[in-house]
This record gives C-alpha cells, structure tokens and sequence, in this order.
C-alpha cells in the first residue's frame, strides 16, 4: 500500500459486518442514534442459531445498562443477562457491574493511563483481567491479569483505519461462543492477522474488506465493512 490515507479523516461509524458469501446473516448489525454518538442496539449472527441481541439503555451521563436477548431456537449459552457501565467525569467507562436474572454476578474495572488510553480490565475480587500495551494508537500487546502471561500480540499495522476505531467503547460480549468483545476499539490502524491477510480501503482510508490468499492465489474468507455518517 504506497498511497496515503487523506487528510483529515471524515468520521465513520459501522453499521454492518458480514461475510461477502451469507451477506443475509451478519456478523454484526449495530444501530445509532441520529447524531452517532449513542449505540441503541447491537445484533450478532443475525437469523441464525448463535443470534444475539443487545439492547443499550443510557441514564444521562452516569451509566448505560446493555441487555442481552435471543431467539427462542438460539443456541448461545450467555453468561450474564445484563450489565451496567458506570462512566467517570471524562464519558469512559470507570467500571461494569454484570448481572443474571437481576442478581448481581461481578465487577469489572477499566483503568487509564495519562494518556487516556485503556490500560486495563481487571475484576479485582477474584484477580482476572487484561492488561493491554500500547504502541500509539494501537494495543500490540494483552497480558493475562492472573498470570501475567502474554496472550495476543498485534503488528504490521497499516495506514487505514481499522473499522472498530469510532466505536465509543470496549464492551464484552458474555457470550460463551464467540467474540472476545463487542465492541473492540483498540486499535486505530488495521493491522494483518497472518501473513496471507489482505483487505480494502475507501476513499477516507477506511478499511471496507479483509481477505485472505491461499496458496493457488485465491481469494477466500471475505469479510465485509459498511459505515455510516
């Protein structure tokens, strides 16, 4: 990639993820509010068994309840019913209390750096957690809590914007089947999972697909990207 992303970067939202082959069960389905300063609903594996839904309530600026529900054939096994995020005076999340049926299950912790950077997540009670390093604008490393051990590395990060970049924060999934989180704003730059990952880029430098190359030179896993404004 030898061309430069523009200058300034007209801000995007995602609005879409999918598969280019089953265009109709996305990965994910996240709607806004007007102004796309607010998520109000989050969808995963749409019209499949693994659908999951995320309602987003807000209580002015201390607080947003995310509530999970499915499809009565839904296979996901959840592992809290609803959570609350707790904000701190600058709008980031200070700390999740995380429920089941009403009943309060845990706590989790999000500590900052200087900077303003997500440093990490952490349920101090039973000592689990992330820890994550920064390089810039990106996480290139996360750490286990409890062990300390390195458990994912991030690099050859790109120009482009990586299309969880303008998500307002890093939320769990308490899903026991599928993401890590989310909602992943860790990353402003795209970066290649392994070296056959290729992908697409817009006008404003937004990454709009990822793909990977097998050995005969074809192109296969597509993922997809669509934004709003």
């Amino acid at each position: 990639d030898i061309n430069p992303i523009p200058e300034p970067v007209v801000k995007k939202y995602l609005v879409k993820e999918y598969y280019e082959n089953n265009p109709t069960n996305p990965i994910r389905v996240i709607e806004w509010n007007d102004e796309f300063t607010q998520i109000s609903h989050i969808t995963t594996d749409s019209n499949t068994y693994y659908q999951l839904d995320y309602s987003f309530e807000y209580f002015g600026n201390d607080s947003m309840q995310v509530v999970l529900s499915k499809p009565e054939n839904s296979w996901v096994l959840v592992l809290f019913t609803k959570y609350i995020c707790h904000f701190d005076d600058k709008g980031r999340i200070s700390f999740i209390d995380y429920y089941f049926n009403s009943n309060y299950q845990s706590s989790e912790k999000y500590n900052y750096d200087l900077s303003g950077r997500l440093i990490s997540v952490v349920d101090e009670k039973h000592n689990v957690g992330t820890r994550f390093v920064w390089n810039g604008d990106n996480v290139s490393e996360t750490y286990s809590i409890s062990s300390g051990e390195l458990t994912n590395s991030f690099d050859n990060f790109s120009d482009y914007i990586h299309p969880h970049y303008t998500l307002p924060y890093l939320l769990p999934d308490c899903n026991s089947y599928n993401f890590w989180h989310l909602t992943e704003p860790l990353w402003k730059n795209w970066y290649n999972y392994t070296p056959d990952m290729h992908y697409d880029y817009d006008s404003e430098g937004y990454v709009i697909c990822s793909y990977r190359i097998n050995d005969q030179g074809e192109m296969y896993a597509i993922t997809k990207y669509e934004y709003s404004n």
